[in-house]
């Protein structure tokens, strides 16, 4: 046992003889700490320039016409310590009104967390009002009318048991919630946080972990969906289709497409008459212009290549590049080969591949991707 005061062995510092007496970091006296002190707060005024009182009541005017609250502030804390804080928030107000001085002090109520607390200019704590700087005796803000003193006599009233905002420099224990104490020494029950910010693994999607810990093997989010493998998108894939990876957009499992869910994909109404057992393309029902919305504008009763509207090419795709904004007529870069059954949706033939077959409701002309059957550019 080492003393961390005196760094002697055989004693620790609560006991050690060379320890000086305790003093409050309040009120700067000697046998109590600060936790446990009622007395005013020693104010510290050392980062203050020292002027004279008239000088500072001078920039006090000067800071009024000028309306610049921070030199207003400056010149308060100056003229407060050329006097040695023989002063009051009531008096300094009279003062500044019997001289025709625009800077008024505006206590109103305000809601403070725990660890903060109004202060007058004596160092008494836990007054009920706060000191705001302003121009102007009335409300100039519709929302501080309610709060606002609504006489001059209120507002002096006020200023007996006003102050600005300081920290208490007492701990908040977040377990118990309580001043004096931090969560460490807390004598209370340990509660768990609700507001607490929870860990969750990128990698297997667990809470308490991160990724680096994670005891799982590592998941690339970004393979292929067909064969697992990474490097390319499904679309691109050589392999053939493999239904058994296939996520359902309906119920979210794995090995069939939407359109085959067994709670409901494989029951499909046309889009056109709404009526089940066919799809769009195959309906003999005469075409109904309100379920079809525009590519080009997205408005509802015409396809695009009857749109009014100027053509917007950033909703264009190149079937060469897969880049937006021209087509593959005016494509800057070399032709790519086609993989065989792994198209591009709006590409080629209509066949949008196994990978957007789901998406586009099985080749129906009135799906999000290639709305309007051979609706094209």
């Amino acid at each position: 046992m080492t003393c961390r005061f005196c760094k002697q062995p055989g004693h620790m510092i609560k006991e050690c003889p060379d320890k000086p007496p305790m003093i409050c970091e309040n009120c700067g006296d000697e046998g109590h700490m600060r936790k446990n002190c009622e007395k005013p707060r020693k104010i510290n005024r050392d980062h203050v320039a020292d002027v004279s009182a008239d000088d500072a009541w001078n920039k006090i005017k000067q800071a009024a016409i000028e309306r610049d609250v921070d030199d207003a502030k400056e010149a308060v804390e100056e003229y407060i310590k050329a006097v040695d804080g023989d002063i009051t928030y009531r008096q300094l107000q009279e003062a500044l009104i019997d001289q025709g001085i625009g800077l008024w002090l505006i206590p109103t109520e305000r809601s403070l967390i725990q660890v903060f607390t109004n202060m007058d200019l004596q160092g008494h704590i836990d007054k009920k009002y706060t000191i705001s700087y302003r121009f102007v005796e009335q409300a100039d803000r519709p929302r501080e009318l309610e709060g606002w003193p609504k006489s001059r006599d209120e507002l002096l009233s006020r200023l007996d048991d006003a102050g600005e905002v300081v920290d208490r420099g007492v701990p908040l224990c977040l377990n118990c919630k309580e001043l004096g104490h931090i969560s460490k020494f807390c004598t209370q029950e340990k509660t768990e946080r609700s507001d607490a910010v929870k860990i969750s693994c990128f990698n297997c999607g667990a809470d308490g972990h991160r990724v680096r810990d994670c005891p799982e093997p590592r998941v690339d989010k970004n393979a292929c969906k067909n064969c697992g493998k990474s490097g390319h998108r499904a679309a691109d894939c050589e392999e053939p289709p493999n239904p058994a990876n296939v996520e359902c957009r309906k119920c979210n499992e794995m090995g069939h497409f939407a359109k085959d869910c067994p709670q409901g994909g494989g029951s499909r109404a046309c889009r056109n008459c709404g009526q089940e057992g066919h799809i769009s393309k195959d309906c003999d029902q005469p075409r109904d212009m309100s379920t079809v919305t525009c590519r080009n504008c997205e408005k509802q009763g015409h396809f695009s290549r009857e749109c009014p509207e100027p053509k917007d090419w950033s909703k264009v795709q190149c079937s060469n590049c897969q880049e937006y904004g021209h087509t593959k007529i005016r494509c800057k870069v070399p032709p790519v080969d086609e993989a065989d059954g792994f198209g591009v949706a709006g590409d080629g033939d209509g066949d949008g591949g196994w990978s957007n077959a789901d998406a586009v409701g099985g080749g129906d002309g009135y799906g999000n991707q290639n709305t309007g059957g051979n609706d094209g550019w």
